[in-house]
């Protein structure tokens, strides 16, 4: 191998180098987030416990939430921010950590379980005993979930109260909207958060105002 030869050789093998260690060196800018239950005030969770302690503790309610159904422009990924009346923007670095349906659920049962007396409050799928413990089931369609940035949250939802046999107890419809506090998607998922937070509380007033099924009796 000549000189030339040599001198080329190397300057391949450092010129990879370079290029590998560059791209080793760029980190992923994207993002990820979970929807959470925000904090109840002390004048809320006081007023729950009083209207909680009407229901018959004689039994131990099961609850089951979910399936719950989102609209395919919230399908994906990415958090979705509403920039017109029918334009939506599809986040590329700012993502769910969880599929959302699946959030929902979630942050849903964790106020549900705060507000009525039961330890058995499991989100979708429930298979074997579990779903022989059931006595709810909410299902939850989901309109519209998406916010605009430093303006607002808008979740609207469509949702049921089912027993264990299928039969339709309630069919409500409801729509809560929460500021979003400032910009950044942080503050987005804050007030997302907090508009599942009160669809919770009017699930769990709506389950507390049913009358136990003959079968949680005996």
């Amino acid at each position: 191998m000549t000189r030339t030869h040599r001198w080329i050789g190397r300057s391949l093998l450092a010129l990879t180098a370079s290029i590998g260690l560059s791209s080793c060196a760029v980190s992923d800018p994207t993002q990820f987030y979970a929807l959470s239950r925000a904090a109840a005030p002390r004048a809320s969770t006081a007023s729950a416990s009083i209207a909680m302690s009407s229901v018959d503790g004689t039994g131990i309610v099961g609850i089951g939430v979910g399936p719950v159904i989102v609209p395919g422009y919230l399908d994906r990924n990415q958090i979705v921010i509403r920039t017109g009346t029918d334009q939506v923007q599809i986040s590329t670095f700012h993502r769910w950590a969880e599929p959302l349906e699946d959030g929902i659920a979630r942050v849903l049962a964790e106020e549900i379980a705060a507000r009525v007396p039961t330890e058995r409050v499991v989100v979708f799928p429930w298979r074997g005993l579990v779903a022989r413990t059931i006595q709810y089931q909410i299902v939850v369609a989901v309109l519209r979930f998406d916010a605009r940035q430093g303006g607002n949250v808008t979740l609207d939802a469509r949702w049921r109260i089912l027993t264990r046999d299928g039969q339709e107890l309630a069919l409500r419809r409801s729509t809560v909207v929460q500021d979003v506090e400032s910009a950044g998607y942080e503050p987005v998922v804050a007030a997302m958060g907090r508009t599942l937070g009160i669809l919770g509380q009017e699930i769990a007033t709506e389950i507390r105002a049913l009358p136990r099924d003959e079968e949680a009796r005996r």
